[in-house]
């Protein structure tokens, strides 16, 4: 990758982070754990004891926001750029993410979205707190300890939902006033070519991969349907419409155009189009057969330019 290649993904796409927290609800219990241990004759270090302080279903839908907007637009129109973190307390960072800036609006408008919604119920959740707190001293009879409790100041503070853009570093340092020589100057930029190297080829083989398991997963259910061990669902059909959506966006912006990827998204839209319902293709007539023995073979077929063409060529990362 050139200084120009690096411009032109830095003009065409913007890194997103997400990082989202919140109170779990769950207190260890020393007293328990030991009094447990007496009881079993075991070693106490050996056990583990933990009580829900309000309720085993106080944060579902704190996790059923996140994991939505997590699973049906964030992961699903953004690419990984590096690792995901988490500090093990509810609380996930993930790594920057790359969106092509086609996709930025619709990512960013719906992370912002469901930010509302989650600070809404946390809102009502602590509005509802000193309730639970009442409901929890019945519920844990002897088990309650008033001091378990945090204020709802500190509640409030455990819950994060952070959205943070950045834009993709330059390999160029000429306008960037370092006191280096340029020796050390041309060394940065050559460590920093090859991160973003590295990175885009990730992202090639975190696409086309992810591709070409879906294709392939709903190929296979099709052509081994029958009705009951083997089955497909209508949300298999959706993520891969999803993922054929903003493809094209991912092949320009960040991919440079690669053939295959345009040939296989090409024939693999057709082959959608003509599904008119998901529905049709089940049942045990020879006409249903028919039809999904028709489909999986042109899904297969559709992927193949990616299979045979690219998905060998894929590894380094450094043509």
């Amino acid at each position: 990758m050139t200084n120009d290649s690096n411009n032109t993904l830095s003009q065409n796409a913007t890194l997103i982070r997400l990082t989202t927290k919140f109170w779990s609800g769950i207190k260890t219990d020393r007293r328990l754990r030991e009094g447990l241990a007496e009881d079993v004759n075991a070693i106490s270090d050996s056990l583990h004891v933990s009580k829900h302080l309000v309720g085993r279903d106080a944060n579902k839908w704190f996790r059923r926001i996140i994991n939505q907007v997590r699973n049906n637009t964030y992961y699903p129109l953004t690419l990984p750029w590096d690792d995901n973190t988490s500090d093990g307390d509810g609380k996930v960072v993930s790594g920057w993410r790359l969106v092509p800036n086609t996709q930025y609006d619709r990512v960013y408008g719906a992370l912002e979205k469901a930010k509302k919604e989650f600070f809404k119920e946390v809102d009502s959740f602590l509005e509802e707190y000193p309730r639970l707190v009442e409901e929890a001293e019945t519920n844990l009879g002897d088990a309650f300890n008033v001091n378990d409790y945090p204020s709802v100041e500190e509640i409030r503070s455990k819950f994060k939902f952070d959205i943070e853009p950045q834009l993709i570093p330059s390999s160029n340092t000429s306008d960037i006033r370092l006191n280096i020589s340029a020796n050390v100057q041309r060394k940065i930029e050559e460590a920093t070519e090859k991160r973003i190297r590295s990175n885009v080829a990730n992202v090639l083989q975190t696409t086309v991969e992810a591709l070409v398991e879906q294709v392939d997963h709903i190929a296979d259910k099709l052509a081994n349907y029958d009705g009951d061990k083997v089955f497909f669902k209508n949300s298999s059909f959706d993520k891969l419409r999803q993922a054929l959506d903003v493809l094209p966006s991912i092949n320009s912006d960040i991919l440079g155009n690669d053939p295959y990827i345009t040939q296989s998204h090409q024939a693999l839209v057709g082959a959608l189009a003509k599904i008119n319902d998901v529905s049709s293709l089940r049942g045990d007539g020879e006409i249903e057969e028919t039809k999904r023995q028709n489909v999986a073979e042109e899904l297969s077929q559709a992927i193949d330019p990616i299979k045979s063409g690219l998905l060998g060529k894929i590894g380094g990362g450094d043509d």
